[in-house]
């Protein structure tokens, strides 16, 4: 069967100073739920590394998200892929709270690398047969997409440094670590008083160990709380990422 479930419980060191699951963790539950049903269908990591050298990488996500689980909840995550688009292996991910209510939605969008030549492949035809197998399911009502560029102006700027914690076994920064990051540029009080509403990721190029890292953090044309975080390699201004997060106020 596509359709692939998992229950995850929210552990104390999954949340944040709300008591929530922070959205760096669920990130990360969404990572491990889809690796683990790409390993199931014969399209794991390991199965692409032993057929020709290949892992698959993030290329974008984007969540919605209508509540956080609090520590000690144990939450149902669902996921399936949708196929192909263009350079994109297409994949939907929900999770479920205890009494069958979603939580969060998430459509996500990978690519097949080279991880000698660090190039992106184009995915495999027989992936494009999994469109047939859930025409109509839909996480969301669009696929992740491009996220805005930074607009011009006043920026803040965040510096840190990539840690060996940050790295993951395809020696880069994790994905979920840019959506770590990037929460560290709001103040506790903000996070205390908001939920994260809509997190849109770009994976743009690798970062690696030791670099040091500039996140410019900027509104997002005049939105309320919404914000455009770039994520850029310091030595030489290259962007790695690119975050759109979107917030709404507890109790809205």
């Amino acid at each position: 069967m596509i359709l692939f479930e998992r229950k995850y419980p929210v552990n104390v060191f999954n949340t944040d100073l709300t008591g929530r699951l922070s959205p760096g963790a669920l990130f990360s539950f969404f990572e491990d739920l889809a690796g683990r049903h790409a390993a199931e269908l014969g399209w794991g990591r390991d199965d692409l590394m032993e057929s020709g050298g290949y892992f698959w990488a993030l290329s974008r996500m984007m969540v919605k998200i209508e509540r956080l689980p609090k520590a000690w909840d144990e939450v149902t995550l669902r996921t399936w892929p949708r196929g192909t688009e263009t350079i994109f292996a297409l994949r939907d991910l929900e999770m479920y709270d205890g009494d069958g209510q979603r939580l969060a939605g998430a459509s996500s969008s990978w690519v097949i690398v080279d991880y000698a030549t660090r190039k992106a492949q184009r995915p495999d035809k027989a992936l494009s047969t999994l469109n047939l197998r859930f025409p109509e399911a839909r996480a969301l009502e669009t696929n992740a997409r491009k996220v805005p560029l930074l607009p011009e102006g006043d920026h803040r700027l965040t510096r840190l440094r990539v840690k060996l914690d940050d790295i993951d076994v395809n020696r880069h920064v994790n994905n979920a670590r840019y959506v770590h990051w990037a929460v560290n540029c709001y103040d506790p009080e903000f996070i205390s008083l908001h939920t994260p509403d809509t997190i849109e990721v770009n994976y743009l190029l690798e970062g690696h160990l030791d670099e040091m890292i500039n996140i410019l953090t900027s509104g997002c044309n005049g939105e309320k709380n919404a914000f455009i975080h770039s994520v850029t390699r310091e030595s030489d201004g290259t962007e790695l990422c690119r975050l759109r997060m979107s917030w709404k106020e507890n109790g809205q």
